[in-house]
Parts: C-alpha cells; structure tokens; sequence
C-alpha cells in the first residue's frame, strides 16, 4: 500500500525496522491547508502537542501552526524549541506547580487558570515579568456527542461558569493581565450539530463572561475536539459545517465587549494528526488455538494502548488495519491480532478478516498518529521503544 508516495515495507529496506510509527508530512499539510481555507483570519490555530509530542511532528507543523498548547513543562520546551514566541504558546491543565506557573510567565506564555487556587498561586509568585491570564470556564451547558466529556457537570477542568464573575474581579482587582477565556467542552466528536450546538452556547457564554470584565479582552478559546473515523460505524466530521458556523458566531458576537485585536484560538491535535500516522509491526508467529488463529505480532499495547481498546474504550473495536506486504492478496481470513505482552489484554485486532497473512509478514494500524507511542505503557516488561519516522 502506498504511504506518502514510499511503499511502507521500503522503509524497512531503507534500514528501519518494527515495530514503528510513520507519519505524513502530506497528510498534515493538507489537513492545515483544509481549515486555513475554511475559517477566518481571525480564528488562529494552535497544535495540541498532546496528541503526539513526537519532536519532529512539532518542529513540521511550527510554520503551519499559529502557535501551540501544552500541558507540561516538557511540552512548552518542545514548544519552545521550534523558535515559536512564548505568546503564542497556552499553558492549560489542572494541578499546575508553582514551577510550572513561573516557567510559563517567564516564557511570556498565556496560562489557561483552571481553579482560584491557581490563580492566587500566580498572585503570590514574584516575578519580574507580568503574568498573562485566561481563565478556564467550565460551562453548565451538557456538550452531546463527545468520545471524552472535558466540561459540564462537575469536573477538575476549569472554573464553574457560576463563580466566573466573582474571579474575574479578584483577577483584575490584582492587576493581572486578564487577556480572555478558555471554553472546551469535549473531544472526538464526529457529528457536526453536536459540535455546532456547543459552539453557539459557547460564544453566548463568552459574550457574558467578557461583559463582566472591566476592559475588553483579546482571545477566546473555543478548545476543538474535532473527531476522525477509527470504526466502521464512524462517519467523517463535516468540516465545512463547523468552520461555516464558527465563522458565523465569529461575525455576530457583541465586540463591544472585545478588543479590536481579538482573535479566536482553536485547539486541534487528533484533528491534524491522527490519520497521518500508522503503526508498523512483524508477525513472528502464527497459531491456532480451538479454532481461533491468532497472529502474534513483535509490537502491542505497550506501543499502541489505543489500538488494544484500553484507552477510554468502553467496548473494544478494532481500529482498521491490514497485511502491508500483501494488499492484492485475493485470499482472506479471520485472525486475531496480538501483541507479545504476557496479558490478554495486549491485542491489536480481534476476530477481524485480513488478507492471509503468514510470519514474517507485516501489519499496518492505520490512523495511528495521535495518542499512539506516547499515551501507552512503554516501559511495561521492558521491551525496546518504536521507533518513530517522519517522511
């Protein structure tokens, strides 16, 4: 099967081997190029390097991106060394450390404040540069559709929508640059009126927030959460949907009570990297156990815990995958994927129908770019890292 214009298994004949990660540097171009054509200038761009903090992934998108978000202090130097300004970096997460607040105020870097706790810890810190504020609101709109509820409810994210006011004027009373607000309510959803919904209830609540400021504000973050297909029954988001009424809501939101800067930041990280990557790896031996044939592979769920359905699965599917060497093969069989881990949970595909595979064949995971290597437990029995290639 053809990869980014190189055949995956050449990248064996090129000196690498399994198991691996190869990710696209076409298909992450592309997807940029999709949404700059889509939305307005006025909305900005930003990486979550979460998604997949492979370094050569986030120095590529440093041109394409309009800045990144991160969640740790190893994420904001990966951030900062692609030669990006720190104010174009936000710092979002509960459970900040002091560390980490002065890192990021030192680095001129916005901090997306999850709690009063965490902004009475910037109030206290004595530093020589002025912090740069948002504050994370936790809505009581319910977002539908999500794979992974961020917002709503009660939650660790955020400030509920209901003490806002009251932190917005100890903010300020303080001095702190208060420069907008951080709103994002859930990630992976395909279906476009779920997001679309959201997104309207959204800006209303930013239209209130910023009317109980004392200044205008700079930024809105609307977060992201734009979903991909992994499963046969997932369909593909309506992009243009999306970007159509972020747009709209844009155009129509009061800017009296914003600056004429103001810009709007929209975080996406599976969204752009997700279907750029697969996950290569070698069968090394083939059996068949009362009636059921299973392929057992050189990598697992200590390189791919979300290909095993352990991470955030509630019933496991198989992501689509298939023999690398053998696309043409005419012949098929139904074969049970697994990894080398001494678990039953380390299975990569089960009861899925491949083309007929044999050992040292290989299978690719497609759709493996985001929340792959870096999301899995690595170190479990100690086998060796993938390797990770960008081409």
């Amino acid at each position: 099967m053809s990869f980014d214009n190189f055949r995956l298994i050449d990248l064996l004949r090129r000196g690498h081997a399994t198991p691996l990660y190869a990710y696209s540097k076409t298909v992450i171009k592309d997807t940029m190029k999709v949404l700059r054509s889509r939305l307005t200038d006025t909305f900005k761009i930003y990486y979550s390097i979460k998604a997949n903090p492979y370094c050569d992934i986030v120095t590529y998108l440093h041109p394409y991106a309009d800045g990144f978000e991160v969640s740790s202090l190893h994420e904001l130097s990966l951030a900062l060394r692609t030669g990006i300004s720190g104010k174009n970096i936000c710092y979002t997460g509960p459970g900040k450390s002091e560390r980490e607040l002065q890192e990021a105020i030192q680095s001129n870097v916005v901090i997306s404040a999850e709690s009063k706790l965490e902004i009475e810890r910037i109030m206290r810190l004595n530093s020589s540069a002025t912090p740069r504020i948002m504050l994370r609101v936790n809505p009581n709109f319910i977002q539908c559709r999500a794979g992974m509820k961020m917002a709503s409810g009660s939650s660790p994210f955020g400030i509920d929508e209901e003490f806002a006011p009251d932190i917005i004027r100890k903010v300020e009373a303080a001095g702190l640059q208060l420069e907008g607000f951080h709103i994002y309510t859930g990630s992976q959803i395909l279906d476009e009126k779920a997001i679309n919904t959201a997104q309207d209830h959204i800006f209303q609540l930013f239209d209130k927030l910023a009317n109980a400021c004392t200044r205008p504000v700079d930024v809105i973050n609307v977060g992201g959460g734009f979903g991909i297909p992994y499963f046969s029954t997932h369909r593909t988001l309506d992009i243009d949907s999306v970007c159509d009424n972020l747009n709209r809501l844009l155009s129509e939101i009061d800017h009296r009570n914003f600056s004429a800067g103001l810009h709007a930041v929209l975080e996406l990280g599976r969204y752009i990297v997700g279907e750029a990557g697969v996950y290569l790896c070698k069968v090394i031996d083939k059996k068949t156990s009362r009636g059921k044939t299973y392929l057992i592979t050189d990598g697992g769920m200590h390189h791919h815990l979300a290909a095993s359905g352990n991470l955030g699965q509630k019933v496991r599917k198989n992501f689509p995958l298939c023999v690398a060497n053998r696309i043409a093969s005419q012949q098929t069989e139904t074969v049970t994927v697994s990894g080398k881990l001494c678990t039953p949970l380390d299975v990569l595909a089960e009861d899925v129908t491949l083309g007929h595979c044999e050992v040292g064949d290989y299978i690719a995971v497609m759709n493996s770019g985001a929340y792959g290597l870096s999301a899995s437990p690595v170190h479990f029995l100690g086998h060796p890292v993938a390797e990770e290639v960008l081409l």
